[in-house]
């Protein structure tokens, strides 16, 4: 009897994104008996490799131009035909599964085979002309994957409606997560920390995120920002410029970079806000939620589904983010402690990264596997 044996391709796995984070929670979490090989078509991060709890394969084809990401298709062609015993091969984003599709079109293989998109369509006109390129390509070998697996309910019908995927082979199966160092939190009305995560992106929307929370700190000396992600560092002179422009305090802005320890942070504040323009799957959203943050989004993705419909504005509505702030922040301690329990609660039953990762690995499995 042979263990199961998944081979996972990335675009990237250089950096630490939600795909990135999603793939080392689902490998961590899976049978210990199980294999993993990770092929990134661009390059990988022994850091990131180390955040995996076992010994795993690693291939990079670095494929850093438009050239060598076409000819990475006869790489991953010429890969996978050498390979015996594979489970399920698991593409992740764009640019992969279009690579292993063709590779899968060029050649005689017959492993099962499953897309991952993470990505919504919220603003596609916005998104980079390659980008757009690579969707439109997908669609035309979109039938070729044994399952297409969408991460956020809302992207997986963005993409049906544009022929991404086949209704009868699209699965929804959200990111999970590891809540063990959960803590029941108390709340200061003194001292109230608002917090957000995510890269410094166009996507991100954060200058009105800025717009939100400057009136707000301007009235209240003792309150703070807090906010990790790659490019948020007081080296970014894009974000000190929205924060000049928008007469944001510096003195109560903590500008973190990338936070290695994300439980930490998510416990060190009490409201998280989301100003995103577009999110597949929101994960910063449900981890913040399940910490026992009170979350706040703009209405992109799976938000709603993940927090419900009290707390969502509408995209770049800043001046409605704000009033919904100040409507929290006029509770007493008390009934925000109950609402950072319940929510809590709620969150971490549905997103459970046992339950998640046992589905996401059971998909491609067409025979039992000996473990």
């Amino acid at each position: 009897m042979v263990a199961c044996n998944y081979v996972h391709v990335i675009t990237n796995f250089t950096e630490l994104g939600g795909a990135e984070n999603t793939l080392i929670k689902l490998i961590n979490a899976s049978d210990s008996n199980s294999k993993h090989t990770i092929v990134s078509l661009m390059g990988i991060s022994p850091v990131l490799i180390s955040k995996i709890n076992r010994s795993i394969e690693v291939i990079s084809f670095d494929a850093l131009s438009p050239l060598k990401m076409a000819w990475s298709v006869f790489k991953v062609k010429k890969y996978l035909s050498k390979l015996e015993h594979v489970t399920c091969v698991y593409s992740w984003m764009y640019h992969a599964n279009l690579v292993v599709a063709l590779s899968y079109l060029l050649s005689s293989l017959n492993f099962p085979f499953v897309w991952g998109v993470r990505h919504s369509l919220d603003d596609y006109e916005g998104e980079k002309f390659t980008t757009k390129l690579v969707i439109r390509l997908g669609l035309m070998v979109s039938h070729i994957p044994h399952y297409t697996v969408h991460c956020s309910k809302k992207s997986m019908q963005q993409h049906l409606a544009i022929g991404y995927g086949e209704s009868n082979t699209s699965v929804y199966i959200p990111n999970g997560y590891d809540f063990k160092e959960y803590k029941r939190r108390t709340f200061d009305s003194e001292k109230f920390v608002f917090g957000a995560a995510g890269r410094f992106h166009d996507s991100k929307d954060y200058r009105t995120l800025f717009e939100a929370i400057a009136p707000i700190l301007i009235s209240n000396k003792s309150y703070r920002l807090k906010l990790a992600g790659r490019g948020m560092t007081p080296c970014n002179t894009v974000v000190i410029r929205f924060m000049e422009e928008l007469l944001v305090p510096r003195e109560q802005v903590d500008l973190l970079g990338e936070v290695d320890d994300m439980p930490s942070f998510y416990q060190s504040i009490d409201f998280f806000i989301l100003s995103s323009k577009t999110e597949g799957f929101p994960n910063v959203l449900a981890e913040a939620s399940g910490y026992g943050c009170i979350p706040f989004s703009t209405n992109v993705g799976d938000a709603e589904l993940i927090i419900g419909s009290e707390r969502i504005v509408e995209i770049k509505n800043s001046r409605g983010l704000t009033l919904l702030l100040e409507e929290y922040l006029s509770k007493e301690p008390r009934e925000l402690m109950h609402i950072s329990q319940s929510t809590s609660k709620i969150t971490q039953g549905m997103y459970d990264i046992n339950i998640i990762s046992s589905k996401f690995f059971s998909l491609g499995e067409k025979k039992k596997c000996a473990v």
